[in-house]
């Protein structure tokens, strides 16, 4: 799939099949992660198979279900934290749609699980982005424009 017909089909999903992602897609995406991360200075990590960051009150509030496997954007405080977390972010959000998998931003309805992933002293977890196979494709937002793409 090319960078464009990812940005067309690219819809956010909130629910997720149990199935497993496979090694090799889990491979690609850790090499766009670490790509990513080198480029941007950053400490962005994988976490697979952890289902209690979404297991919670919030979580079901936000409509989440499913949810095991995402993306920690983790980086050095700083002025452009935000800004670089939002880019390569949505780097690897088009790169795991090219894979075959659904994402999600997050910014508060997930509950971070100790050990699940790393933040330095002089690091901030921005977001998280939900990760899998969706039990939809999800649906395209009137503002979307698919022309404009």
């Amino acid at each position: 799939m090319e960078l464009c017909e990812a940005m067309k089909k690219r819809h956010s999903v909130r629910n997720y099949i149990d199935k497993s992602i496979d090694a090799d897609v889990i491979n690609a995406l850790q090499e766009e992660i670490t790509a990513c991360n080198k480029e941007g200075n950053l400490h962005i990590q994988l976490v697979t198979n952890e289902p209690k960051a979404f297991d919670s009150f919030t979580a079901h509030y936000g409509k989440f279900s499913g949810v095991k496997n995402y993306i920690a954007l983790v980086g050095k405080k700083g002025n452009k934290l935000d800004e670089l977390c939002g880019y390569y972010g949505e780097r690897i959000v088009l790169r795991a749609q090219q894979l075959g998998l659904n994402t999600c931003w997050v910014a508060m309805t997930y509950k971070k699980i100790s050990g699940a992933f790393d933040i330095k002293n002089d690091e901030k977890l921005t977001a998280v982005i939900s990760l899998g196979y969706g039990k939809t494709q999800g649906t395209a937002h009137k503002s979307k424009d698919a022309a404009a793409i």
